[in-house]
């Protein structure tokens, strides 16, 4: 019965709300237990995808909550009491806005997971793509909606005197934070980091913020800058400064004086949490009440309180002057216990901490000032053993949580746990992959309140720079492309599928000198499907100081990377890293940034040209019409698009 589903699935614009005719078809007829008896076999995405296309009487069944919840538990641990949150209420109309967020999370997890892109652009951050009036499909619109005097840039010469953006190619831009289809990156990180541009992806706007005060008197204060960047708001500050906080969509900003220093800060939605330095404080912040108030973490039996240190990991292979490592993670000095917290998504007065003291890890939920839960994770659960085994190469791993997927699910540990002895009688992968080495991800959702864990097969000699999100893993790579005997070398960006012990005959490994198939950003004229090109994995480099993977297993499919490998002017030491949500996904190499996006939200530009095109095409056909004289209201076929 599951075969005839994608014979029957439909365009979701060619099924209507409400049934339009009395006629049914014979999926509609058939008795609610033999329906029932089909939605057992139900056990993918896509076969649920598929069904929900179906007709309007499956639709119905499939998105009502006697059906879609256990499906989500099924699937996706969390969602069901994330949707629950998020569209609280028992009324009918609660109750088909679950369904739809349901079915929205279906779809969202199925583009992701087959990598069927809607867009795909390369960026380099310049400013002048903002003060020049070319029209270019790279260039960010300059708003000003955000006044001087809560730190908005309008005019750079007139705000920030010190920058010339004639002269950006000696800058030393960073590209440093990516939140919900944004990015904040610094002209100049090292003489400026009180200067901030944030580039909104899907808007193609740009907004510039300056620290109040800064550029006149206090040019002295270029260290211990904090910087944040969530959905709704950004902050950025120091110690002695003060914090600014500025509200994306209102435009506005606040100012907030905390009791002493910070090593972390942590937002989602319009909360803030703040992490102090010298005992392990943590204060919340809100935007209505903008109120500062202490939570009493370290006597609730969380951790003991001490000197909080940022850390990063330790990178081999760097010349003899080396820049610092990355401040990923904070620490302990004196008991060396790693530490991280995460803000509940839909509960405003609840809080995690995430505790790793080389002994246990432990997850404390607090809840209104209170101590409610205590998660203890199991010695013989496969997180616990990534976490023992993380300590390879010498590299400390430190706590840094991200969200994986979008039900709740925060990654707080990627490592490679390097090679296993052959002899192990109880491997940690049970694959053929195992004595090539794995990259083990540590996860915890807030919603089940438990800890999860991913292996991919892949070989490294250290931990590279990844992101995780609903179970694949993307990770950057170097392959080699020859065309017509030439020889150019690419980055791309593979996706990896979650390690199953071996199970899957047909895997292919992929090592130095192997072939993959890798989408191109733009799809050949004509169609919508992307198209793609051989690329030769390339061995390690001696003369790259980045990790690159020697070996790779289970592809679920890899994406060309904008830009040469070796590009003009490039720089060993510049910075690479992954992110991205459940609409985005984005890949950073120093000043470029390669941006793919999933599902609906499309580029402007790309609708805006479309919709030209279509306004165009009628106009000659009504133009034609009336010239030949013809009358009354016929239909106009449509008009194609090149």
């Amino acid at each position: 019965m599951k075969s005839l589903l994608p014979s029957r699935r439909k365009p979701l614009s060619a099924i209507p709300v409400l049934p339009s005719s009395p006629n049914k078809d014979l999926f509609s007829c058939l008795p609610t237990e033999l329906v029932l008896l089909i939605f057992n076999h139900l056990t993918t995405p896509l076969d649920i995808l598929s069904a929900l296309n179906v007709c309007h009487t499956w639709r119905s069944i499939l998105l009502s909550p006697e059906i879609w919840t256990p499906l989500a538990d099924l699937l996706f641990p969390g969602l069901a009491p994330h949707i629950r949150a998020s569209f609280p209420g028992t009324e009918a109309v609660s109750f088909h806005a679950q369904g739809d967020a349901f079915h929205r999370a279906l779809h969202s997890h199925h583009l992701f997971a087959t990598g069927h892109f809607s867009n795909a652009k390369h960026y380099a951050v310049r400013l002048d793509h903002a003060l020049k009036s070319k029209s270019t499909d790279n260039a960010f619109r300059l708003l000003k909606t955000v006044p001087v005097s809560a730190g908005g840039v309008h005019d750079l010469e007139l705000a920030v005197p010190d920058l010339d953006p004639a002269a950006e190619e000696e800058h030393v831009s960073r590209i440093k934070l990516y939140s919900h289809g944004r990015v904040a990156w610094w002209p100049e990180g090292w003489h400026l980091p009180f200067f901030a541009v944030i580039d909104d992806l899907r808007m193609r706007s740009r907004k510039m913020y300056l620290f109040p005060g800064q550029a006149e008197s206090g040019r002295d204060r270029k260290s211990g800058w904090k910087t944040a960047l969530g959905g709704l708001l950004f902050i950025m500050g120091q110690e002695d400064a003060g914090y600014c906080v500025w509200h994306l969509e209102r435009d506005e900003m606040k100012m907030v004086h905390l009791p002493g220093a910070i090593n972390r800060c942590v937002v989602h939605g319009e909360r803030l949490l703040f992490v102090g330095r010298r005992n392990a404080e943590v204060w919340l912040w809100d935007w209505e009440s903008a109120r500062v108030e202490a939570v009493d973490v370290a006597g609730m039996g969380c951790y003991a309180p001490g000197l909080l240190r940022m850390g990063g990991q330790i990178l081999l292979g760097y010349p003899s002057h080396p820049r610092p490592p990355p401040m990923v993670g904070l620490r302990f000095q004196d008991t060396d216990a790693k530490v991280d917290f995460i803000l509940h998504p839909t509960k405003q007065n609840a809080l995690f901490v995430l505790k790793w003291d080389e002994v246990d890890l432990v997850m404390f939920e607090i809840t209104g000032g209170e101590l409610t839960a205590r998660v203890l994770c199991p010695r013989e659960h496969l997180a616990y053993r990534i976490m023992r085994l993380s300590r390879t190469q010498n590299t400390v791993h430190y706590l840094r949580s991200e969200r994986c997927d979008a039900y709740g699910g925060y990654c707080i540990m990627t490592a490679w746990i390097g090679y296993e002895p052959t002899d192990d009688p109880n491997p940690i992968c049970a694959g053929p992959c195992g004595s090539e080495g794995s990259l083990g991800s540590v996860c915890f959702n807030v919603y089940t309140k438990t800890f999860s864990a991913f292996l991919h097969c892949a070989s490294y000699h250290r931990t590279p720079d990844t992101h995780l999100w609903d179970g694949l893993l993307a990770v950057g790579v170097t392959g080699v492309e020859r065309d017509n005997s030439k020889r150019s070398t690419k980055l791309a960006v593979v996706l990896l599928k979650p390690c199953d012990g071996g199970r899957r005959a047909t895997t292919q490994p992929s090592g130095a000198g192997f072939s993959f198939s890798v989408r191109k950003m733009t799809p050949p004229p004509s169609t919508t499907a992307p198209a793609e090109v051989a690329l030769t994995l390339v061995p390690l480099d001696h003369n790259d100081i980045r990790p690159r993977a020697e070996f790779l297993q289970s592809v679920a499919y890899a994406l060309e990377a904008g830009g040469d490998a070796l590009p003009m002017g490039f720089d060993q030491l510049k910075t690479e890293w992954l992110n991205g949500d459940e609409n985005t996904l984005i890949y950073v190499a120093g000043k470029e940034y390669t941006v793919w996006t999933f599902g609906e939200d499309r580029c402007p530009k790309r609708e805006t040209r479309e919709v030209s095109t279509w306004r165009h095409g009628l106009r000659s056909v009504l133009g034609l019409r009336a010239k030949n004289g013809v009358t009354g209201s016929r239909e106009l076929h449509p008009v194609s698009r090149s």
